[in-house]
C-alpha cells in the first residue's frame, strides 16, 4: 500500500511521527472504556448483534477486511474487528446515545481506503479497474445468470466469479492515495485514550477536550 496520508490532515506527534485528525461516533460503552483509562477494542459478536439478519453479508465483507488489513497495520490480541473513522466528520455522524470523537492517530495505525470502495464491498460488488472492466464484468454475470451480485456469495453455484470478486477487493488498498479528502476512511484495530483529542455528545455539548 502506498502511504496515502497526504489524503487526511495531520501534523507530527511529540515523537515526530506523523498524525492523522480521525472522526469516528461511539456508544457510551465505548467512551466508558476510553474514559477508564484503558484501550477499546471490537469484539466479533458485536457485527452479529448489530446487523442481525443481514450480518451474513458483513461477515463476508468483515471477514476480507480481517485477512487482508492485518497486512499492512499488524493486528493486535483482542481486535477481533476494525473501528471505522473518517477524515471527514460530516461522515461520523452520531446518533442517540452516542458521542462524536476526534481522534489524533499515528499514521502507521491506520488503514486508509476510499469509502465509496468500501460501501461496494459491503455491497458484495465487483471493484473494477476502470468502466470498461466494470462493464465486462457485468457481461459476465449476465452471461451465468447473476441478477443480483450477492448471489454470488450466497450460493455455491459461482465459485469462479467469488473468487474474481475477492480478488478484486485487494484495490481497496491505496484507493485513498486517489480519492478527495472528504472520501477518505480509516480502519483502526483500537482506540487508544491519548489518541482523544476531543468528545462531542450528540446534545452537542463538549464532554471532553484534550487539545
Amino acid at each position: 500500500m502506498t502511504d496515502g496520508s497526504a489524503a487526511c490532515p495531520h501534523e507530527p506527534s511529540a515523537d515526530g511521527e506523523q498524525t492523522l485528525s480521525l472522526w469516528t461516533a461511539q456508544s457510551k460503552p465505548v467512551t466508558d472504556v476510553l474514559a477508564a483509562g484503558e484501550t477499546y477494542r471490537v469484539k466479533r459478536r458485536y457485527v452479529d448483534e448489530k446487523y442481525r439478519e443481514c450480518a451474513w453479508v458483513f461477515q463476508t465483507a468483515y471477514s476480507f477486511y480481517l485477512s487482508t488489513a492485518q497486512e499492512l497495520v499488524p493486528r493486535p490480541a483482542g481486535a477481533e474487528s476494525g473501528i471505522w473513522c473518517y477524515a471527514d466528520a460530516s461522515w461520523a455522524s452520531a446518533s442517540a446515545g452516542q458521542t462524536l470523537m476526534r481522534l489524533e492517530v499515528p499514521r502507521s495505525q491506520a488503514v486508509l481506503f476510499d469509502l465509496r470502495m468500501w460501501n461496494r464491498i459491503l455491497n458484495l460488488r465487483y471493484l473494477p479497474l476502470d468502466r470498461q472492466d466494470e462493464r465486462e464484468f457485468a457481461r459476465r454475470l449476465e452471461r451465468q445468470g447473476v441478477r443480483n451480485p450477492s448471489d454470488v456469495f450466497s450460493t455455491t453455484f459461482y465459485p469462479q466469479l467469488k473468487a474474481e470478486v475477492l480478488r478484486s477487493w485487494r484495490r481497496l488498498y491505496g484507493s485513498a492515495d486517489r480519492c478527495e479528502h472528504r472520501f477518505v476512511q480509516a480502519g483502526l484495530w483500537e482506540i487508544r485514550p491519548e489518541w482523544v483529542a476531543l468528545s462531542v455528545r450528540y446534545d452537542g455539548r463538549i464532554a471532553a477536550d484534550q487539545d
